[in-house]
């Protein structure tokens, strides 16, 4: 299937032990244009192929995420240690700038060997022969049961593997326990109400009446589309979501709704009506590490910048309120060098990463999960509990939907709720306003799908 539907899908998020993870793969087939058919028989990525070159190989890797340096750091020095005729340099950058380098340099063959990007843009590039398929022994190794289907999914096109999912990004509620103490509450808020209670009763302010702690960190600036997908993850706990399908890649906007003003008009309340937020106060990872904010939904990266930059800090994690979560995966991609000793090698080290004690690595380093259902991490999580709470089970998980305009939608749905949606005062109360500022954003949405010929009409 060409695109990748978005879900309300079925996924236990949680953890999946399984046993004899040494020794039970198949022998890699180290050729990069393998036929690469799916396959449902699990293997275990092996630590390397089988075939060694001594050809000198100079590779490179991009991520968009700073967090990962020194995992993947720690990993090159350790690879060419056993292979000395292979050097990588690690680089990272601020992820739109990154997604905007893979874009213009992709096409002229000055990009990476590697990257690690969203599969629902990197997907545009296979299309385009600037990627290379997966080799036989790692695409039946993502198709084979070591990830759900939704997330093995993204990384492929026309079923043919070209991603290898390596990081997964799902939400939890941070929360202050020494704030949350000193106001009474007990326990994270279990439903949106209580969020909405949450954060009246915990926002502080100083004699001029002006904020100088926020009860619940909201993103209400910059960002890119990352405005609109913070967004998103209140939304659907109240059911809603920035596209909805309706058949087969065919979709409507899922947010000119119930759900959607729901959403619309907590922003508002926040900003306005209970003033328990606004755009003066640091928010995010920052304004809870220095204490300017009691509560906030984010990765599990946070858990590990925080034990760097506020190892002092009281704090638990707790489930999104509600009985939906998001899942994005992050994949590793092979670039069109077309260099066969450089796509030898970049698959190679994509082996080494994700045999299991390695890429358990990542998680402890890094702070991001890695979405993988056979890595047992009972014995991390008891040394790092906050983490417990980002494998809870969820109704549903809302993946992003592999059509091209996903990112352009939730752009400009972002430009318009940090331009309006959140600015406008003259909303609160104003069911009839916030109504109609949702369906002129809907228009806009449907109108990009109509474009792309995936709008249900």
């Amino acid at each position: 299937m060409k695109m990748k539907r978005i879900g309300a899908i079925t996924l236990s998020v949680i953890l999946v032990f399984l046993m004899g993870l040494s020794g039970c793969g198949t022998q890699p087939n180290n050729s990069a244009a393998g036929t690469n058919a799916v396959d449902q028989t699990s293997t275990q990525p092996s630590e390397q192929s089988s075939v060694k070159s001594t050809v000198p190989v100079k590779l490179s890797i991009w991520t968009g995420y700073p967090e990962l340096d020194t995992w993947i750091s720690k990993m090159a020095a350790e690879y060419n240690t056993a292979n000395p005729n292979v050097t990588i340099e690690v680089s990272s950058f601020p992820l739109r700038d990154f997604e905007k380098k893979v874009t213009t340099s992709l096409p002229s063959q000055s990009c990476a060997d590697i990257i690690s990007m969203d599969p629902n843009i990197a997907m545009r590039f296979a299309k385009q022969d600037m990627l290379v398929k997966a080799p036989d022994d790692l695409a039946k190794y993502v198709t084979g049961g070591a990830y759900d289907p939704a997330i093995a999914g993204v990384g492929q096109l026309e079923g043919i593997v070209y991603g290898i999912p390596h990081m997964y990004g799902t939400a939890a509620l941070f929360c202050n326990a020494a704030m949350l103490k000193e106001a009474g509450l007990t326990g994270a808020p279990k439903t949106m109400e209580q969020l909405m209670e949450y954060a009246q009763k915990l926002t502080k302010y100083d004699a001029s009446g002006k904020i100088i702690r926020s009860g619940l960190s909201l993103r209400l600036v910059g960002g890119g589309s990352g405005l609109a997908e913070k967004f998103w993850i209140l939304m659907m706990e109240n059911g809603g979501s920035i596209v909805q399908e309706v058949s087969p890649e065919k979709y409507k906007a899922g947010y000119d709704n119930e759900a959607g003003l729901k959403t619309l008009q907590m922003y508002v309340d926040m900003l306005y009506k209970y003033k328990t937020c606004d755009f003066d106060i640091k928010s995010d990872a920052e304004g809870f590490e220095t204490e300017k904010t009691a509560m906030f939904a984010r990765e599990t990266w946070v858990i590990a910048d925080i034990k760097t930059k506020a190892p002092q800090l009281d704090y638990f994690t707790a489930p999104m309120p509600g009985d939906a979560n998001i899942g994005n995966a992050y994949d590793f991609f092979v670039t069109n060098t077309k260099d066969d000793n450089k796509t030898q090698a970049a698959w190679d080290f994509i082996r080494f990463m994700m045999t299991p004690e390695n890429h358990k690595q990542m998680t402890s380093m890094s702070g991001w999960q890695s979405g993988r259902l056979d890595l047992d991490m009972k014995d991390f999580i008891a040394e790092n509990p906050q983490y417990e709470a980002f494998f809870s089970t969820y109704k549903t998980i809302n993946v992003i939907p592999m059509i091209d305009e996903f990112d352009e939608i939730e752009t400009k749905l972002a430009d318009r709720l940090a331009s309006k949606g959140f600015t406008d005062p003259s909303f609160v109360d104003n069911t009839g306003k916030m109504k109609a500022f949702l369906s002129e954003c809907a228009a806009e949405t449907n109108s990009i799908l109509k474009e792309n010929g995936h709008l249900a009409e």
